[in-house]
C-alpha cells in the first residue's frame, strides 16, 4: 500500500514538473538571430556609397545581369515587394530592398541602372550594389553564397536571399525565385512586418 502512494506521488511531481517545464520555458523567437554580417561598402549605382549601417530592415539578394533565369524572376518578384512596401509606407523609411552584383567586372554602373530601370527599381528603397572583386567575395563569404564563373558570361550561383534587421542580424534565409515556383511574398511581408514592429 505504503508503494502505491509512493508511486502516485512520484508520477504526480513528474506531471507537474512537466506541466512547470511547458509553461516557463521560454517562448522560441519567431525569428532567431541566425549570424551576423559584418558590414562592407559597396558602390551603390544610383551614387555613394553602401555599408549596410542604416538602421533599417533589409532583404537582400544577389544577381548578375546576364543571368537567364533565377535572377530576373527574383526581381520581378522584388518590384511586387516594392509595392507593397510602398502601399505600407515603409518603403525606403524603415525597409530597403538590396542588390548585390556578382560579377562587377559584367556589371558596371551603367549597365546596373539600365537593369534596375527595367524592373521599375525605385532606388530611394532599392539598392543596387556592386564592389570590387575582393569585396564581393567578402560579402559572399560572409553571408555563405556559393558562386563561381564559368565560361562565356554564365556565372553559377547558390540561391539564397537574407533578411537582415537594423543591427545587421541575419534574421531568416528564403529561397530566390524559380519558374514553377516564386519566392513566398507573404511570408517575407509578415517577416519584414514582425521586424519592423520589433
Amino acid at each position: 500500500m505504503k508503494r502505491k502512494y509512493l508511486l502516485a506521488i512520484f508520477l504526480t511531481i513528474i506531471v507537474i514538473a512537466f506541466a512547470l517545464v511547458y509553461w516557463l520555458w521560454p517562448n522560441n523567437e519567431k525569428l532567431p538571430v541566425l549570424d551576423e554580417l559584418k558590414p562592407v561598402a559597396l558602390q551603390n549605382v544610383h551614387g555613394g556609397e553602401y555599408d549596410f549601417k542604416s538602421e533599417k530592415v533589409k532583404l537582400v539578394t544577389f544577381f548578375y545581369t546576364n543571368c537567364p533565369d533565377i535572377c530576373p524572376l527574383t526581381m520581378s518578384d522584388f518590384k511586387d515587394l516594392q509595392a507593397e512596401l510602398k502601399k505600407d509606407e515603409i518603403f525606403g523609411s524603415k525597409v530597403e530592398l538590396v542588390a548585390i552584383s556578382l560579377d562587377p567586372e559584367q556589371d558596371t554602373p551603367s549597365v546596373v541602372k539600365k537593369y534596375a530601370e527595367s524592373f521599375g527599381a525605385d532606388s530611394s528603397g532599392w539598392k543596387w550594389l556592386r564592389g570590387s572583386l575582393k569585396d564581393t567575395k567578402k560579402i559572399a563569404d560572409d553571408l555563405k553564397m556559393q558562386y563561381k564563373k564559368g565560361e562565356g558570361n554564365f556565372l553559377s550561383h547558390s540561391t539564397t536571399m537574407y533578411l537582415i534587421d537594423e543591427n545587421n542580424k541575419i534574421r531568416a534565409l528564403y529561397d530566390m525565385a524559380y519558374s514553377e515556383e516564386p519566392i513566398d511574398k507573404r511570408k517575407i511581408l509578415r517577416d519584414i512586418q514582425y521586424l519592423v514592429n520589433q
